[in-house]
């Protein structure tokens, strides 16, 4: 039983000391990783994933529409708790940072869902996918940070893939090797 103990003890501190635990959902927004919920951990993950995440500017909710425009706009806005831009590198000198609150990341699939099966939509969003928020530039997103598109349809089985929180849908980050996160 000592032994047993030991051993829980010391694998509880091998995990207390991973700074970013593996999720431990296989599906849906909380499989990609830790929930960010706060603006300033969306920032500071950036900053430290990707190197860089400059000239922080926090926006209003109604600036969305000038950044990513009125259709794009009108899609997230309902959802998104808050929203900033940062400047990462010169190939992305402006990204737009989204934030989630609540389970307002699933009610986003939801309707992304619904206005693609009313072919409102053709194609799943440019942004990147986490828990919890969304980057727009998609490339930077999947290549650099490791986060995943919101794609519906037919899944490509040579990327890897999550399951989303919505049937028919999945998370898909076509940078990623199989079986790594």
């Amino acid at each position: 039983m000592r032994r047993l103990v030991t051993t829980l003890l010391i694998s509880a501190g091998i995990l207390a000391g991973c700074s970013a635990p593996a999720p431990t959902a296989t599906a849906g927004a909380e499989a990609l990783g830790t929930r960010l919920t706060t603006m300033d951990d969306l920032i500071d993950w950036i900053d430290d994933t990707a190197g860089n995440c400059a000239e922080v500017s926090r926006r209003e909710i109604g600036e969305l529409r000038t950044f990513a425009g009125p259709d794009i706009a009108a899609r997230f806005q309902p959802h998104v708790a808050e929203w900033a831009t940062c400047r990462v590198s010169p190939e992305f000198p402006v990204v737009g940072l989204l934030l989630f609150a609540g389970d307002e990341q699933r009610r986003f699939q939801e309707s992304w869902h619904k206005a693609m099966t009313a072919g409102e939509v053709a194609d799943g969003p440019a942004f990147a996918f986490g828990n919890g928020f969304a980057v727009s530039a998609g490339f930077l997103g999947v290549s650099k940070l490791g986060l995943y598109y919101f794609r519906c349809g037919t899944p490509d089985p040579r990327v890897r893939q999550v399951p989303s929180d919505v049937p028919g849908c999945v998370f898909a980050n076509p940078e990623h090797g199989h079986g790594h996160h």
